[in-house]
C-alpha cells in the first residue's frame, strides 16, 4: 500500500503547472521529486500532502480516494524549507505540540514526554528542550521541525527542500540522519528538492522533473545509470554529466562516433540502434581520468578553467575545442587555471543520445556500472 496519483494537473493563471503526471509510491519508499526551481514539484508535494487540490486527477491514500480530504484529516506530516517553529514554545513544546492534538487517540502526559524525548535524541536536540527557538542554532531549528513531524507517527511524510538553509556541513550531517531515521520508520517519504546528491544520498526512488512532467521514475540507480535522455542524464548526476557532440561516419566496417580526430568511439556493435547522423556522447564526472587506467582509453588535451576543493574530493572545469567539461577527482589536486592537462576517457563507459529527440539510444560497453 501507499499513495498513488493518478493523472495529476494542475493550472495556475491559465498556466499548466503539472501536466498529467502518474506515480506509485509503495509503503517504505524514500520518493525524491527532483528539479529546478520552477519545475512544480512543491506543487505535485501539496497536492500529494492535501494542501492544495488538482484541476484534475485524483490522489488515493492506500487504495482510498483521498483527493476531497482536507490536509488536517489526512494521516500526513509536512516539513517546509523555512525553519517553522512557534517561538513562543520551547523546543520540547513544539515537539509536543502534535502529539497533544491527536486525532488517533489522547495520550497521556507520560507517553508524550517519552516520544518527545526519544525524538529529540533521535535528532540530536535533546540537550536543548528547555531552549526557545530563537536561542538555537538553524541546524536545531530545522531538527526541531522534523522531530515534530515524527512525533505525529503519520504514515506519511512530506518534505519540502528541508536542507536548503542550511550550510554545506549541516547538510551533510542531516542526509545522513534523516537517512538512517527514515529507513527504519515505515510508510512513504517525499522529499522535494532540487539537489541531485539529496536523491543519490537518501532516496529509494527518483522523480526528475521537468517543466510540471515527471520526465523519468524509478529506484534511484535504476534511473541514474539508465538515464532515458539528456535531461534526465544532465541534472541527475553530480556533477552534471558532460556531453560531447558527435556525428556517426562510417569507416570502412566500421561505425564511430566523431567528437574530433582525435577523440572517436567505436560503436559498430551498436551499429542497428544507431539511425541519425547526429548524436549526444555523455559521460558522468568520475569517469574521465587523470591517469591512463587501461590501454584502450582515448587521451584529451584540455585547458583548465576553474580547479576547486569539494570536500575530500576535486572538481575540474576544463575546455575541450569549446566544449565545457567537469571531472571529479576522488583526491586533493593542485592544478592551476590555465594549466593544460591530458585527461583520459574510457569508451565503455559512454551514453549515447540522439541531438533531435534527447531520447538515450544506447550505452557503449558490455557492462555499464558508470
Amino acid at each position: 500500500m501507499g499513495i498513488v496519483l493518478e493523472n495529476i494537473t494542475k493550472i495556475y493563471d491559465g498556466k499548466t503547472v503539472l501536466n498529467n503526471i502518474s506515480l506509485d509510491i509503495n509503503d517504505g519508499d524514500f520518493v525524491t521529486l527532483l528539479g529546478p526551481t520552477g519545475t512544480g514539484k512543491t506543487t505535485l508535494l501539496r497536492i500529494m500532502a492535501g494542501i492544495e487540490r488538482p484541476d484534475r486527477g485524483r490522489v488515493f491514500y492506500n487504495g482510498v480516494d483521498v483527493t476531497d480530504v482536507p490536509v488536517q484529516k489526512r494521516d500526513i506530516a509536512m516539513v517546509y524549507q523555512q525553519f517553522i517553529n512557534y517561538p513562543s514554545m520551547t523546543i520540547y513544546e513544539n515537539i509536543a505540540s502534535p502529539l497533544k492534538i491527536s486525532r488517533k487517540k489522547k495520550l497521556s502526559k507520560k507517553v508524550i514526554d517519552e516520544k518527545v524525548r526519544a525524538n529529540a535524541k533521535l535528532l540530536g536536540i535533546d540537550h536543548v528542550l528547555d531552549h526557545y527557538p530563537e536561542e538555537v542554532s538553524g541546524g536545531q531549528k530545522q531538527r526541531t521541525a522534523i522531530a515534530r513531524a515524527l512525533s505525529k507517527d503519520s504514515q506519511f511524510i512530506f518534505l519540502d527542500e528541508p536542507l536548503a538553509n542550511l550550510d554545506y556541513k549541516l547538510r551533510e550531517e542531516l542526509r545522513g540522519e534523516l537517512k538512517r531515521i527514515f529507513r527504519n520508520k515505515g510508510g512513504a517519504v517525499v522529499y522535494a528538492t532540487p539537489e541531485p546528491v539529496d536523491a543519490l544520498a537518501m532516496a529509494t526512488h527518483v522523480g526528475v522533473m521537468q517543466g510540471g512532467e515527471v520526465l523519468q521514475y524509478g529506484p534511484v540507480q535504476e534511473v541514474y545509470h539508465n538515464p532515458s535522455c539528456v535531461d534526465v542524464g544532465s541534472y541527475f548526476s553530480y556533477p552534471t554529466m558532460n556531453m560531447f557532440p558527435a556525428r556517426l561516419v562510417k569507416k570502412g566496417s566500421r561505425s564511430l562516433l566523431a567528437v574530433s580526430d582525435n577523440l572517436q568511439i567505436d560503436v559498430s556493435p551498436l551499429s542497428g540502434k544507431m539511425t541519425r547522423e547526429d548524436y549526444l556522447l555523455g559521460v558522468h564526472a568520475y569517469a574521465l581520468s587523470i591517469t591512463r587506467e587501461n590501454d584502450t582509453m582515448i587521451p584529451i588535451e584540455t585547458t583548465v578553467e576553474l580547479s576547486e576543493v569539494v570536500g575530500s574530493d576535486t572538481e575540474l572545469h576544463l575546455d575541450y575545442h569549446g566544449i565545457k567539461l567537469v571531472m571529479l577527482l576522488q583526491q586533493l589536486v593542485s592544478i592551476e587555471i590555465g594549466e593544460e592537462i591530458e585527461v583520459y576517457l574510457d569508451p565503455d563507459r559512454f551514453y549515447i543520445f540522439e541531438t533531435a529527440t534527447k531520447s538515450l539510444v544506447a550505452k557503449t560497453g558490455q557492462s555499464q556500472a558508470a
